[in-house]
């Protein structure tokens, strides 16, 4: 079995690439799994050299892994169920695998990114600029199998290109991991009121759009009006808050990621929409301008009715979600 180490820029999370001979667990063989780890700059990669090895490499790799939190693209699809299933074949044992998901990410906040596809593919086309993009040309549409049956047959520079495309996707991977985090805080942080406001999701419960997160507001509140009820408290943080701050913090330290540690509170906003069709098959969910005491634009590119603006219509309308919240907000904590 191959052992590299090879140098990269620094990291601040965990990350892994792994490839496979093929998509099936029972028949398929894992070929190479490289990791870096936080604070290093090592990527450390492990590749068979025939199939019989594949069980000297989860002993390399499963110490690695094990109990930490690594970001991936689909790790929880697929990384996770191939390692799962061939650590259960080999040692007969269960695994604990904590795999941040790109790919999962974005589908989750495809309300702010707008994607019709989620592939590895168009993530790269979408966040890493081409000057930034680790040269992939020599390599797309590649088919790790295939050249593992040509290293196995004796074309020795096949396994070394496994080895180059695992180490490039595994850059690639680190790039588009900041891109996103790098977009998401944008989006999902407001301030308001010189207060950090974070969002950390978003329902929409019957006719009721509710907007969850954290702030470094320093004061508990509640306010409950027809349109609307906004809580802040020190209450029921949200579960895995922080996990997902730490997906987020951008590697500057940004004020958002270096104030919420200590000092964060629980805010909920209500906001009660009516409904009606959009379409012949789609409701919409919206508020009316005239019920609310301050001005609201439609920020959103979805064509509407002057008097009403759109918060749900098959999806999250995100940026009228945002203006609404940050207008609402403003009012109640100016005084």
């Amino acid at each position: 079995m191959k052992k590299l180490e090879r140098k990269t820029k620094r990291t601040s999370k965990n990350y892994i690439k792994i490839e496979t001979s093929g998509l099936s667990r029972e028949i398929d063989s894992l070929i190479a799994v490289s990791i870096i780890e936080k604070n290093s700059e090592i990527v450390k990669t492990f590749c068979i050299e025939n199939f019989k090895e594949e069980k000297k490499l989860l002993e390399e790799v499963l110490p690695l892994i094990s109990g930490r939190e690594l970001v991936s693209y689909s790790g929880k699809s697929f990384d996770i169920p191939f390692i799962k299933s061939k650590t259960k074949f080999y040692f007969n044992k269960d695994i604990d695998l904590n795999f941040i998901d790109l790919q999962e990410i974005t589908k989750k906040y495809n309300f702010i990114f707008n994607l019709s596809s989620h592939s590895n593919k168009a993530l790269i086309e979408k966040f890493i600029e081409k000057e930034a993009l680790k040269d992939k040309k020599n390599y797309e549409g590649i088919k790790i199998k295939t050249l593992f049956k040509k290293y196995v047959e004796g074309e020795k520079e096949s396994l070394e290109k496994i080895l180059e495309y695992n180490f490039i996707s595994l850059e690639n991977l680190i790039s588009l991991d900041l891109k996103i985090s790098e977009n998401l805080c944008k989006e999902l942080s407001l301030n308001i009121l010189n207060f950090m406001f974070f969002i950390e999701d978003l329902k929409l419960k019957n006719n009721t759009i509710e907007i969850l997160g954290l702030t470094n507001y320093n004061k508990n509140y509640f306010n409950t009006k027809e349109q609307y009820t906004l809580e802040i408290n020190n209450r029921d943080i949200i579960k895995n808050s922080r996990g997902f701050l730490n997906f987020c913090k951008l590697e500057n330290k940004e004020e958002l990621a270096k104030d919420f540690p200590t000092q964060n509170k629980k805010f909920s906003l209500k906001i009660n929409t009516e409904d009606a069709l959009y379409d012949a098959k789609n409701l919409c969910y919206y508020i009316q301008k005239k019920d609310l005491p301050f001005e609201i634009l439609n920020r959103e590119k979805i064509k509407s009715p002057s008097q009403i603006i759109i918060l749900y219509y098959k999806d999250h309308k995100f940026k009228n979600e945002k203006e609404v919240m940050k207008k609402i907000i403003e009012k109640e904590l100016k005084y």
